[in-house]
């Protein structure tokens, strides 16, 4: 359930819209009473973001993130940010269980 919280909440920063956290949240904690697993609704909001027309970056970032952040206006460029940004934390993780 957390992981779930964490990517709605990584997802609705992208869009840059507080409307969609809340409802992505709310949708999540009430997914199991669907007979749903919160972490493929999470990830159905995410698959949404990549679809949604951009409004611009929110985040700002330096390095690798940075130059993907710069073409965050196109839905590839939104792709390009979720990808590395993935990839940064999954990185991280690894990092974390290794020491």
């Amino acid at each position: 359930m957390r992981g779930a919280l964490i990517v709605v909440r990584f997802a609705a920063a992208v869009v840059g819209d507080e409307r969609y956290r809340e409802q992505w949240e709310a949708d999540v904690v009430g997914a199991r009473e669907l007979g749903m697993t919160p972490l493929r609704v999470a990830f159905g909001a995410l698959r949404a973001v990549v679809a949604m027309p951009s409004k611009g970056a929110v985040v700002a970032g330096i390095g690798p993130l940075g130059v993907a952040l710069k073409h965050a206006g196109t839905p590839r460029g939104r792709v390009l940010v979720i990808a590395v940004v993935s990839a940064l934390l999954v990185l991280g993780g690894v990092v974390m269980l290794l020491v």
